[in-house]
């Protein structure tokens, strides 16, 4: 488990009601959220969150139910965590700093080349066409619960395709391609170590 992830256990494991709904499971049968609220007498939508945010992290499983429900149950009834101490992974939300960067220097040096349609166009794919993208920096933002490194990594290299083949039909590849080169070396600049050890520039890679 990284260090991040184990944060994440740790915060959520310290809420109320969290350890009592992981007791609830102890039968290794599968329940809803819903018999998990009526047995602890508490709100269904609290243990709801609390068991979504559990399955993320992997402490429980989860299965569709029907088109609306999801039901639960517990792994196992020990609660083991292996912490790599020496996995020096960043934050998502300095990674999430990172690609703003990027994408900032990107639409710059397309402003400044003076192709008005095709920063338009940019902007419509990366503000209109990627909600995922959005959401998962937002939760990220907000309460730290937007996913892993690799997930966002995945997420900006389906974006970084798509404004890449705006970019270069407009411009032509080889244009293109200087922008991007320069793009990310404005983003390296100010976070070099971090886009190194993380791997970063690697969905940035035409």
């Amino acid at each position: 488990m990284d260090q991040q992830t184990f944060q994440r256990a740790i915060v959520l494991l310290s809420g109320e009601h969290s350890l009592s709904i992981l007791r609830s499971l102890r039968d290794a049968n599968w329940h809803l959220s819903s018999e998990v609220a009526r047995s602890l007498e508490i709100h269904i939508t609290t243990a709801s969150k609390f068991l979504q945010r559990f399955a993320e992290l992997g402490l429980v499983e989860r299965r569709q139910h029907d088109s609306r429900t999801f039901e639960y149950r517990l792994r196992s009834p020990h609660l083991r965590f292996d912490v790599d101490l020496m996995d020096d992974t960043a934050p998502l939300r300095e990674v999430i700093d990172f690609y703003v960067a990027y994408f900032h220097a990107l639409f710059e040096r397309i402003r400044h080349f003076g192709a008005p349609a095709i920063q338009t166009e940019m902007e419509h794919r990366l503000t209109t066409d990627h909600q995922e993208l959005r959401k998962a920096v937002f939760e990220q933002m907000v309460d730290g619960t937007g996913g892993s490194l690799d997930y966002l990594r995945e997420l900006v290299a389906e974006v970084h395709r798509d404004l890449w083949s705006v970019c270069a039909q407009g411009l032509g590849a080889d244009t293109a391609k200087g922008v991007f080169q320069a793009a990310l070396r404005d983003a390296m600049g100010v976070y070099p170590d971090l886009a190194i050890r993380c791997g970063l520039t690697r969905p940035l890679e035409s």
